[in-house]
């Protein structure tokens, strides 16, 4: 096992912020300053740092006197006890121990230069200093000396593991089992930086970890061995041989996507190759290599909101500086069908969210929530319109709201498609989604577009007159497509159209028609009047009075040739136009109040359907009007209609494109308290922005029309010369704005 390290920091209280290391440039000039010269016969096989067997080998290093004339030949080594060498013929060896005033042998040189001594046993750790001072007349006064050494085997740096900006523990193999390493780096104390020293003994495999504080990029560790307390690597001359670990940059940490409550794995990005761990409460929970592309995804048990995750990456045994994530709240999900019609879309959120659901209007249509226990929700909304799209938030409290993708609403399929020869054209009509563009095709070849009406019906002419050809029909919106719906070109007759309203209190059923045709009105297969069509096109059958909800299938009959059926709802009475409040050129919504009963309101330009709006569960509605054209000119005129769910349209309310509302804005000058001026009484807010257009703040409007806004402490409203705005709002949006200059 291994031996705890220690950490240890002489006379400071340190902190890990901030750690500095040595460069490599202090490193070179320690180097020079300590004069780090000597000679080393290692008797120890060369170990690589992969190696995690210890050689348990000792090393000789010898430090002699200039001349080499004093020297050790035979004998020094681990349990020696006879030692022999050379030195000036007829002069006299005497041996100690380093630092110790006692020889343990003094011998005489023989006149060949050889001598020899008997020592007690040599043990790991000991040192010996040679001297003879029989030389010392002709050596200066000095005699000859020599230190041995006999140390257990060094590390190098090579013995270390690669050491990394990421680096808090320090390891490596190949050491000598008890020897202590200590390793010197920096850390910031308050303001200055200090050296740190940590240590660690090598264990009985060879192996050693020493903690440390981080150290940045391109700094060094200065690393020191010691045998029971003793520095070795000693030089009697030049002092102490540490060495010098060099601090690479290490592997960066992981960027991770977000994690819901639902999901059970972990994406994001990494360094290709390198091993991505997650762990949460300590524990891991996944793993995964980052692929090639850069990406990876670790698959996990699913977690609980809240819970802390930690992502790490590490190559070989650099270990990256851990991502934290929070586990979110799950994103809410619509899984049901989203077609044009349908009323109700049920989905998934957290369980117990409160889930709100948009269906193209401003507000939502919708509020639920959704089951404690499995999350699942439904909701009844108006009908949905083909081409809109469903968003879905869900909240769990204040700052913990999701919100759904955006999904698209199906385009409901073309019905009661018909294609008529009508002298040299061909009529083609039916039933789409209100507002969609409409496109004909014959043979593969475009021959015809038209716009479905608000009520949902379209008709156009095309230059087709041969019977029996077949044409492709389908309807775009919004960027959605239908399916492609077929019908032949028959002779025949074409159905009656232009029907008008009929209530509860109506005795008749007017429309047009082909002139000398018969119309026939039925309810339940039943007729229950007819009527001729006048030469202008125009007919009128009296009926007698139906309740509200009943269907009358209209049809003409001309010769044997009778046309497909109009159905047509009796309602209580027509739906009254719908009001629309004041719109102005800047304004992003034109808004208004629909009518009871309404479910749909559509915006009408030069007498076209523009576009198509839903309608809140309080009558409000709000159609996104910022990107027509049209609607940014002053005096365009606009109309707006509203239909029950019978398809029956209200009277049709029209409005005006309003011109921006005065504004006046006393003159500013640079350090004055606010900005004042006067608007008109239908200004509900006030506000300054810079001349990057980032507002400021909102003011004060008073009783009068005047105002105020407070500007003190902006540099924005410091500099003479700048320009900054003022823009007056109400619930429509912007309805004046004016552009001043800061005075001096």
């Amino acid at each position: 096992m291994k031996k705890k390290a220690l950490l240890w920091v002489a006379g400071l209280a340190a902190t890990t912020g901030g750690a500095l290391g040595l460069t490599d440039n202090e490193t070179k000039v320690r180097a020079a300053e300590n004069k780090i010269i000597s000679q080393s016969a290692n008797t120890s096989p060369e170990v690589g740092t992969t190696s995690s067997r210890a050689p348990f080998a000792e090393s000789v290093d010898v430090s002699m006197s200039a001349d080499k004339s004093l020297q050790v030949t035979e004998g020094f080594h681990l349990g020696g006890t006879s030692i022999s060498g050379i030195s000036t013929p007829g002069g006299e060896v005497s041996i100690k121990y380093l630092y110790d005033s006692n020889y343990i042998a003094k011998v005489t040189v023989d006149d060949q230069g050889r001598w020899r001594a008997i020592i007690p046993k040599l043990a790991v750790g000991d040192c010996l200093l040679l001297e003879d001072y029989t030389i010392a007349p002709t050596n200066g006064g000095m005699p000859a000396s020599a230190i041995y050494q006999l140390w257990p085997s060094k590390l190098t740096e090579s013995n270390f593991d690669l050491a990394t900006t990421n680096t808090t523990t320090v390891t490596g193999s190949g050491g000598y089992p008890g020897v202590e390493v200590e390793v010197t780096f920096s850390v910031k104390v308050g303001n200055q930086v200090r050296p740190m020293k940590s240590s660690g003994i090598v264990d009985q495999d060879g192996n050693f970890e020493i903690p440390i504080v981080k150290q940045a990029t391109g700094y060094t560790l200065n690393v020191q061995q010691k045998w029971n307390g003793t520095v070795f690597g000693i030089d009697g001359s030049h002092g102490v041989m540490n060495f010098y670990v060099k601090v690479v940059e290490g592997i960066e940490k992981p960027t991770v996507d977000k994690v819901s409550s639902k999901e059970t794995k972990v994406t994001g990005k990494g360094k290709q190759g390198a091993k991505v761990r997650v762990q949460a409460s300590g524990q891991e929970i996944g793993t995964a290599t980052v692929g090639q592309n850069g990406v990876f995804e670790v698959t996990i048990p699913a977690q609980k909101m809240g819970n802390e995750l930690q992502i790490t990456q590490e190559e070989d045994k650099d270990v990256s500086e851990s991502t934290k994530i929070i586990v979110e709240q799950e994103v809410p999900e619509v899984t049901s069908e989203l077609k044009e019609g349908m009323t109700t879309i049920s989905g998934t959120a957290s369980p117990g969210a409160d889930v709100a659901v948009w269906t193209g209007a401003v507000a939502p249509v919708a509020n639920v929530k959704s089951d404690v226990i499995t999350g699942q929700w439904t909701a009844t909304v108006p009908a949905l319109i083909g081409g809109n799209s469903v968003q879905v938030n869900a909240s769990l409290g204040l700052n913990q709201i999701k919100s759904s993708i955006r999904y698209g609403i199906e385009l409901g399929s073309i019905t009661e498609l018909r294609a008529i020869i009508a002298g040299e054209r061909v009529k083609v009509t039916g039933k789409g989604s209100p507002g969609a563009t409409l496109n004909v095709k014959a043979g593969g070849n475009f021959v015809g577009t038209t716009t479905v009406d608000n009520t949902g019906r379209f008709e156009l002419l095309i230059r087709r007159t041969i019977e029996g050809e077949k044409l492709s029909v389908s309807q775009t919106k919004n960027g959605m497509n239908s399916i492609v719906s077929e019908t032949l070109v028959l002779k025949g007759i074409d159905a009656p159209n232009n029907i008008d309203i009929v209530t509860a209190s109506s005795t008749e059923v007017s429309g047009k028609g082909k002139p000398g045709a018969t119309v026939s009105v039925k309810v339940n297969g039943q007729e229950i009047g007819t009527g001729q069509v006048n030469n202008d096109g125009n007919f009128e059958v009296t009926i007698p009075k139906q309740a509200e909800g009943t269907k009358l299938s209209i049809t003409q009959k001309e010769g044997e040739d009778e046309s497909a059926s109009v159905v047509v709802t009796v309602i209580s009475a027509q739906l009254t136009k719908p009001t629309i409040d004041d719109y102005y050129v800047s304004a992003a919504y034109i808004r208004g109040t629909a009518p009871a009963g309404a479910v749909r309101v559509t915006l009408i330009i030069d007498g076209k359907v523009t576009k198509i709006g839903s309608i809140n569960a309080d009558g409000k509605y709000a159609i996104y009007a910022n990107d027509i054209a049209a609607l940014k000119v002053a005096g365009t005129n606009f109309e707006i209609a509203v239909t029950d769910v019978h398809g029956q349209r209200s009277e049709v309310a029209t409005g005006t494109v309003k011109g921006l509302s005065n504004l006046m804005v006393n003159p500013y000058r640079a350090g004055q308290a606010n900005i004042t001026g006067a608007v008109e009484k239908n200004v509900e807010r006030i506000a300054v922005y810079d001349k990057a257009g980032t507002i400021l703040r909102y003011g004060q409007i008073n009783a009068d029309g005047t105002f105020r806004i407070y500007v003190s402490g902006f540099a924005a409203m410091q500099v003479a010369g700048d320009n900054f705005t003022v823009r007056a709002l109400n619930s429509t949006g912007i309805i004046a704005q004016a552009t001043a200059t800061i005075l001096p």
